[in-house]
C-alpha cells in the first residue's frame, strides 16, 4: 500500500466526521459552524478552525457546489498554512563529520523505533549511521535499539544499565570515525522531571566538547494520538533544550491528525516527518498537500 493511502486510512475517522458536517448541507452560516465544530474536534485548533469557517462563510460558492469541492477548498487552505513547515531533512547534505542528531521525547512516543527508521533511510542513501542507546534507564529500550541496529546493519554504542548517558554519548562521538551521522536516543523523560531534563542539558554540553554547534539537529518525537496535549511537551522541551524539527508518529486509525496544524501555527517549527505503523518504511518526509488531502479523505 502506498504511503498516501496509509495516511488516508489513518485519518479515516477524522475525514468521516468532517464529511458528516458537509454532506448534503446547503452553503451558508450553519454549514460554516458545523465545519468549525468538526475541525475543532479533529484537533486542528480553535484559531484555524474559526478562520476556515469564516473563509467558507465569505466564499461565494455556486448553488451547484459539490461536497467534494467544499472539502477540496478546505484542504487547499490548510495546505497553504502547512507548506512553509515542510522539510527536506532526509535530503540535506551533512555539513559536519559526523552529523550529530539528538532525538528527544516522552516515553511511549515511538522515539526508539523512529530512530531506527531514520537510520534506515540514511543507510539506504549511502550513509553510515551510528546509533547510541542513550536511554540507559530502560534495558528494554537498549535491547530494542540493538535489535534495529542489527536488522539495519548499523553501528551501535551501548552502555551498562543505568550508566551515565552523557559519558556514553561522549565515548560514542569520540569513536565515530567510521560513521558520518550519529543518532542519539535519550531517556523518555517526562517533561515535568527537572532532573531528567537537566541530564539532557548535560548531554548537550558533552557534545560541544567535540563541536560547539552540536547537536546539529535536535528532533522532538510526538505521539500523533496525544492531540492538543502535545503542546505542553513542546513548551518544555523547546524552552529547555531547543527543537529544530518535529516528527509525529503513530498516525493510525485512531489519530485525529489535526494537531500538526495547531503545532506549526503556534511554534513555527518544521515537521521533519510523519510515521504510520511499525515498519522501517513507515516514516516519510512531511508533505503538506498529502496530509491536508488525507484529512478530508480526498
Amino acid at each position: 500500500m502506498k504511503f498516501f493511502d496509509k495516511l488516508k486510512n489513518a485519518f479515516q475517522k477524522t475525514s468521516e466526521k468532517i464529511a458528516i458536517s458537509i454532506t448534503g448541507k446547503k452553503i451558508g452560516e450553519n454549514l460554516a459552524q458545523e465545519i468549525e465544530d468538526s475541525l475543532i474536534m479533529a484537533d486542528v485548533g480553535v484559531e484555524t478552525a474559526t478562520e476556515l469557517a469564516e473563509k467558507i462563510s465569505r466564499r461565494k460558492f455556486s448553488k451547484n457546489t459539490t461536497d467534494l469541492e467544499v472539502k477540496q477548498f478546505l484542504a487547499d487552505e490548510i495546505c497553504k498554512l502547512l507548506t512553509p513547515y515542510e522539510s527536506n531533512f532526509f535530503e540535506e547534505e551533512f555539513l559536519h563529520n559526523p552529523e550529530i542528531i539528538l532525538i528527544i521525547g516522552v516515553n511511549g512516543n515511538g522515539k526508539t523505533t523512529t530512530i531506527a527508521k531514520i537510520a534506515n533511510i540514511f543507510k539506504n542513501a549511502g550513509h553510515s549511521p551510528m546509533l547510541v542507546a542513550g536511554d540507559t534507564f530502560r534495558a528494554a529500550a537498549i535491547d530494542q535499539l540493538k535489535y534495529w541496529a542489527d536488522k539495519i546493519g548499523a553501528d551501535i554504542r551501548i552502555g551498562k544499565n543505568e550508566s551515565d548517558a552523557a559519558g556514553l554519548v561522549y565515548d560514542a562521538i569520540k569513536n565515530a570515525s567510521y560513521s558520518d551521522v550519529v543518532l542519539i536516543d535519550t531517556a523518555g523523560r517526562m517533561q515535568n522531571r527537572s532532573d531528567l531534563l537537566d541530564e539532557l542539558e548535560k548531554i548537550k554540553r558533552v557534545m560541544k566538547k567535540f563541536d560547539e554547534f552540536a547537536p546539529h539537529k535536535t528532533i522532538l518525537v510526538l505521539d500523533g494520538l496525544t492531540g492538543q496535549a502535545a503542546h505542553s511537551q513542546v513548551d518544555v522541551f523547546l524552552n529547555k533544550v531547543g527543537i529544530d524539527g518535529i516528527i509525529v508518529t503513530k498516525l493510525d486509525g485512531t489519530a485525529k491528525g489535526g494537531a500538526i496544524i495547531s503545532l506549526t501555527r503556534k511554534y513555527k517549527i518544521p515537521i521533519f516527518a510523519i510515521g504510520i505503523g511499525e515498519g522501517l518504511d513507515d516514516l516519510k518526509s512531511f508533505n503538506a498537500k498529502d496530509y491536508s488531502y488525507a484529512i478530508f479523505g480526498i
